[in-house]
């Protein structure tokens, strides 16, 4: 005699199940959340990995920033000389900020005029790129050696929470400052930008302040 059985879960056992895999989702979901990276420390390092190449690629180029002679000739981002590439024509206080424009994949027009980013505001920059970032770039002539010019990025567009870092009001930021000096050194005086790039010269306090940031977030 044939007979044909049909298997399945029975009403208590499906409920069963369910209730194992929502157990095991409590469970290990605060543990994945935590080990998940972070899109905007992501994506700072990547525009900051980005910055170093393009500050030494024209900081290196002596067809853009050729040596000056003269004993107080300034140098490098410091000769605001007028130069010509490809049929374009940089010089002044805008001379960096367009050469540096040129070598970002743009994603839109390339605006070099004086800009900040407003508190929570929608950010608009110098440019935005195909990857989302919007950036401020400096209009500085670099006449200082020791006085940095300011790149900003938002790097999640215009995605909240649109701010800085502050202890109480930003813990978890989307925008960041970059320092380019004369020479082509790149600095970072914030607390995230070095936290992010997981900098050995943190500040004692620096560190406290950051590690503090961290536990109120706990």
């Amino acid at each position: 005699m044939n007979r044909n059985y049909k298997y399945g879960f029975s009403l208590g056992e499906m409920i069963i199940t369910m209730g194992i895999v929502a157990f095991l989702a409590v469970v290990f979901m605060p543990m994945l959340k935590g080990i998940m990276p972070n899109q905007e420390q992501i994506m700072f390092k990547k525009a900051y990995s980005i910055t170093e190449r393009i500050v030494y690629e024209l900081v290196n180029d002596e067809d853009f920033y050729p040596e000056v002679e003269g004993v107080n000739a300034k140098q490098f981002f410091g000769n605001t000389e007028e130069i010509t590439s490809k049929g374009i024509t940089y010089s002044g206080n805008t001379k960096f900020c367009e050469l540096f424009a040129s070598k970002l994949n743009k994603a839109s027009d390339v605006s070099c005029t004086s800009k900040t980013f407003t508190d929570r505001a929608k950010p608009v920059g110098t440019l935005s790129t195909t990857d989302g970032v919007v950036w401020i770039l400096p209009i500085s002539n670099f006449s200082s050696q020791t006085t940095g010019a300011n790149i900003y990025v938002d790097v999640n567009g215009n995605k909240s929470p649109n701010c800085f870092y502050n202890k109480s009001s930003c813990k978890k930021p989307d925008r960041f400052t970059m320092q380019v000096y004369q020479d082509g050194r790149i600095h970072l005086n914030g607390i995230m930008e070095k936290e992010y790039l997981n900098r050995v010269e943190i500040s004692k306090d620096a560190k406290n302040e950051t590690e503090e940031a961290k536990n109120e977030e706990e």
